[in-house]
């Protein structure tokens, strides 16, 4: 199995807080850590530690921090053949705020803001050649609509689509897989999510516009999505929550992996709401996604 995932590599500066400040105020935190992240790079290392072969494509800076995410990525297996070093450029930085095991994000996208339709271009042959392709929002927009022209009908494609922004409906027709949130699926179909009831008809909206297997990730709500017959909810798994920060990536790139690996829907999604539920229970993003082995 081989899936390119076409996204960002972010370093995150993660810190604790008893509460989020307010704005002009200053506050002290606690536990300050660095941690390779960014939503493509943490989807792309949930897919290898599936025991997928995986690649991430995108762009890091010429700095520290460059060097220190593609020498992360590589340690949990992901490729990095298709990762470009930009240079007189910062790479991606991500400021967390963690309070109550809820995070609060500024990201600077530095290199990632040059993933170019250009550059995805170079790796066409590349893109067709694969099992699945799995892409973000922390990339330039027109570069994901250059990604998804590319492969869409002939490469079973995932988009994440976070953070949110509009994107044209034609690039959601016909599309494969689309897995936002709760407040992600309130931006592109206009129904807020306060219930399970609004959950599962949000899918039917988002079946309209073309998409193909709409799914929506609720937090400690557990999943809706659409298996190819019927909607269907999963309840949230309960568990100790220390830190939520790579719980949709890691869902994002479970799902791809087991979907690939020829699991059908609802055992995919059983997987990858597992995983999910795992990664929340410890701090940082790629030191929080589980193996397979920690799967049952």
């Amino acid at each position: 199995m081989k899936i390119i995932v076409i996204g960002s590599a972010n370093m995150d500066m993660v810190m604790e807080t008893s509460r989020i400040p307010n704005r002009g105020e200053t506050m002290h935190g606690e536990k300050f850590f660095l941690s390779s992240g960014g939503k493509g790079a943490n989807q792309a290392v949930a897919c290898a530690k599936m025991g997928t072969d995986t690649w991430l494509l995108g762009k890091v800076g010429d700095d520290l921090f460059g060097k220190s995410l593609v020498e992360s990525l590589t340690g949990y297996g992901v490729k990095s053949d298709f990762i470009a070093i930009e240079p007189d450029t910062t790479s991606g930085v991500a400021v967390i705020t963690v309070c109550e095991g809820d995070n609060a994000i500024i990201l600077d996208g530095g290199a990632n803001k040059k993933v170019t339709p250009a550059y995805i271009r170079q790796f066409e042959v590349d893109l067709l050649s694969a099992d699945a392709v799995l892409l973000q929002l922390e990339i330039p927009l027109e570069s994901v609509y250059e990604a998804v022209r590319l492969v869409k009908g002939k490469v079973p494609f995932f988009l994440n689509p976070a953070p949110a922004m509009p994107i044209d409906e034609d690039i959601l027709q016909g599309l494969d897989y689309f897995v936002p949130n709760e407040h992600e699926v309130a931006f592109y179909t206009g129904r807020e999510i306060h219930d399970v009831a609004d959950a599962l008809a949000a899918l039917d909206l988002l079946r309209a516009k073309g998409i193909r297997y709409p799914l929506i990730t609720l937090g400690d709500k557990g999943v809706a999505y659409y298996n190819g017959t019927c909607n269907v909810h999963k309840e949230g798994r309960k568990v100790n929550v220390v830190d939520t920060t790579a719980a949709g990536d890691t869902f994002a790139g479970t799902l791809a992996a087991m979907i690939c690996s020829g699991k059908g829907m609802d055992e995919a999604v059983d997987l990858a709401q597992q995983a999910a539920s795992i990664a929340v229970t410890r701090s940082g993003a790629q030191p929080s996604i589980p193996a397979i082995s920690e799967l049952s």
